[in-house]
């Protein structure tokens, strides 16, 4: 598997995660707190990815 298959195998996964999370795990945590945790987790690691992938991101010359 390449690179960028990887690459977008994982932002598959974190989309997943994103709908998965709020609507099946957290549906009954009563407190706000564990959403707000959640997202703030969710977000850093979907910047992280994203800031990892466009460092190795490299122009294909012909």
């Amino acid at each position: 598997m390449t690179k960028s298959a990887w690459a977008w195998v994982w932002f598959g996964l974190l989309l997943a995660l994103d709908i998965a999370i709020p609507w099946f795990v957290l549906t009954h945590v009563e407190k706000m707190s564990a959403a707000f945790l959640f997202w703030t987790i969710w977000a850093a690691a979907a910047i992280a990815s994203a800031f990892i992938i466009f460092l190795k991101w490299r122009e294909v010359k012909p």
